[in-house]
């Protein structure tokens, strides 16, 4: 699946999750706050030994930005959830395996409550 059509179906699960707008971009001054901003981070294609498959790695940084600590948890909690405890239902419909998260980091600047998180899933086509 090319890398728009993935962050595309990221956005969509995110939205259906949590209810809350979801930007592919950075934060801007002029947003709104609760928000979820979903920015590729890195990612990878290598052959399958053997075969004509590849398999693709991609990583995106998923940021919550909210009102308070708790207001944060609970809209990653949403997200976190919607990944990883509905993984043969990713894989069948978006041939999605190994989805995770990692640097799961709290963060609060001047008032705003920041949850960034690294979510990576692999796919073979």
């Amino acid at each position: 699946m090319p890398i728009p059509e993935v962050l595309e179906k990221i956005v969509e699960k995110i939205k259906q999750a949590t209810g809350m707008p979801v930007k592919t971009s950075w934060i801007s001054s002029s947003d709104l706050i609760p928000l979820i901003t979903v920015i590729q981070n890195g990612g990878s294609s290598e052959p399958l030994a053997s075969t004509s498959l590849q398999q693709r790695l991609y990583e995106f940084q998923v940021d919550v930005w909210a009102k308070s600590a708790k207001q944060r948890d609970e809209i990653a909690e949403k997200i976190l959830s919607e990944f990883t405890s509905k993984s043969s239902e990713n894989y069948l419909q978006y041939g999605w395996f190994s989805v995770r998260f990692y640097r799961i980091l709290d963060i609060e600047e001047e008032g705003v409550y920041r949850k960034s998180m690294i979510l990576v899933l692999k796919e073979v086509t």
